[in-house]
């Protein structure tokens, strides 16, 4: 049987359908994989070769940066919100203001001043008033003494514009921060007078610092007869202030001489009392000059040197026209010449008949001995400061010291009170039995009154008649000190 008759077996075939969106891949061989950064990325160079293509990443274009919108801001913890501000709101009540401002010192309220709008104008409304609130609340005895009257100078006119009502179409003139300055440093310079004195171990009583500001005004008058006129005003130097500004110059005295070798001179008190300032007086206790004795020859030179021919030149490095000009009226200006200021305090002492000289042991010892029980009066003082500003206060061993020193003068001060309290009620329990006045036992008539000082006892006065007389009399009594017209009759 032929084969070709047989039936042919029907081959099939197959075709491969691939789409046409893929392509294949040609085969070539692949690169090394490398991290460089200026070849093109890992997922790019797959992407490329793989049987698959699939699309790379779009890349981000180049943002222009003056297109970009503001990016909301992060959140933020402010509770602030409306912009409230406490400072401008106190504006609106200007008492307010003024109580804050007062916790200001003067640089920063004068800055506060020329920097707020608002403040400037608010204080020009009130300007008086803000500045006398910052003198009394800050140095009250000195914006008493101290008045803006008479510092012409020292004042300006009420921005207010506010009349004058003693002079008709005229602006009235206030306070300045100039005056509230000048008060704020004289303040600050007499408390630093009687520290001085204090560390080197004079102790003044409290109210010296007025007389001391009394002193420093009359300093300030220009000639002798305004002087001498407001030294005869009792109503302004009243007997208490002589008799302690005649105590402040003793311990002066006893401060600038030598306890050694001095012997009472008093003219370098009375250079420094009658300088044009009593800062002057402060810089040298504070050791801040006169630290030689060539800056004492030149302060001698321009107070009181007389050359006996024409000087050309310097004398001591002080110019002509300075030499000896601070002893003459106007300081340099006048013919005549200054009564000192501490011979003014002499004068109208002896002219009030005050007798003071019967006291000057008794300001020597004040401050040292107790007038009751006639004992030393210890008072820890603190040491000088060291070079670095600070208070060299010693260590632990001082400080517990001065702590004992404390405690121990606690307990004497409250054993001398028990105990004047017992003498009190037996005296009174005594007087009640025989009827006798217990202060005039073992009283002379010889009895000085530095012992009624220390007693704090003044005579009484028998019989109708010298008791009209004694209310006519002018009394004064200050911590223990009888200043009676009978006791300076007696001195």
């Amino acid at each position: 049987m032929n084969d070709s008759s047989a039936p042919k077996k029907r081959q099939r075939t197959y075709s491969i359908i691939v789409p046409t969106s893929i392509k294949t891949a040609k085969q070539r061989p692949l690169p090394p994989l490398t991290l460089s950064p200026q070849k093109s990325s890992l997922y790019t160079r797959r992407a490329r070769t793989s049987p698959i293509r699939v699309p790379p990443l779009p890349s981000p274009r180049k943002r222009d940066l003056r297109s970009i919108p503001d990016d909301p801001a992060p959140p933020s913890h402010e509770t602030n919100l409306t912009r409230f501000s406490v400072f401008m709101s106190l504006l609106a009540y200007p008492e307010l203001t003024f109580e804050v401002a007062k916790h200001l010192n003067i640089d920063e309220l004068v800055s506060l001043y020329a920097i707020s709008k608002d403040f400037h104008l608010v204080a020009n409304r009130r300007f008086t008033a803000l500045v006398l609130g910052q003198s009394v609340g800050k140095a009250s005895e000195s914006s008493r003494i101290f008045v803006h009257r008479c510092y012409k100078n020292l004042c300006m006119r009420d921005p207010a514009a506010r009349p004058n009502e003693s002079r008709e179409g005229e602006i009235r003139w206030i306070p300045s921060f100039r005056w509230l300055r000048m008060i704020l440093f004289r303040e600050r310079v007499v408390d630093d007078i009687i520290r001085c004195l204090w560390l080197e171990g004079h102790r003044l009583p409290q109210r010296a610092s007025l007389a001391i500001k009394k002193l420093w005004f009359t300093l300030d008058v220009s000639d002798n007869i305004r002087r001498i006129g407001l030294i005869h005003n009792e109503a302004f130097w009243t007997h208490k202030d002589l008799f302690l500004a005649t105590m402040f110059c003793i311990k002066l005295d006893m401060r600038l001489t030598d306890p050694v070798t001095g012997n009472g001179e008093i003219g370098l008190r009375r250079l420094l009392l009658n300088q044009r300032s009593l800062s002057t007086l402060a810089k040298v206790l504070k050791r801040e000059d006169l630290r030689n004795q060539l800056d004492l020859l030149e302060m001698i030179v321009r107070y009181s040197y007389s050359p006996s021919m024409q000087p050309t030149g310097t004398i001591l490095g002080v110019p002509v026209q300075e030499v000896g000009r601070l002893q003459y009226e106007g300081w340099g200006v006048g013919g005549r010449k200054f009564i000192p200021i501490d011979g003014l305090v002499a004068r109208e002492a002896i002219r009030r008949r005050l007798n003071l000289q019967n006291y000057y042991l008794d300001m020597m010892l004040y401050g040292y001995i107790n007038k009751k029980t006639w004992e030393d009066i210890r008072v820890p003082y603190p040491r000088r400061s060291g070079g670095n500003g600070e208070a060299d206060g010693g260590g632990e061993g001082a400080k517990d010291e001065r702590e004992k020193d404390e405690r121990e003068k606690d307990e004497r001060e409250k054993d001398e009170r028990e105990k004047d309290e017992r003498e009190k009620d037996e005296r009174e329990k005594d007087d009640e039995d025989s009827g006798d006045d217990w202060h005039d036992e073992g009283r002379t008539e010889s009895s000085s009154p530095r012992r009624e000082f220390f007693d704090g006892e003044t005579e009484e006065e028998e019989g109708e008649g010298e008791a009209q007389q004694a209310e006519e009399e002018v009394d004064f009594e200050y911590d223990g000190y009888d200043l009676s017209a009978k006791s300076r009759n007696q001195g």
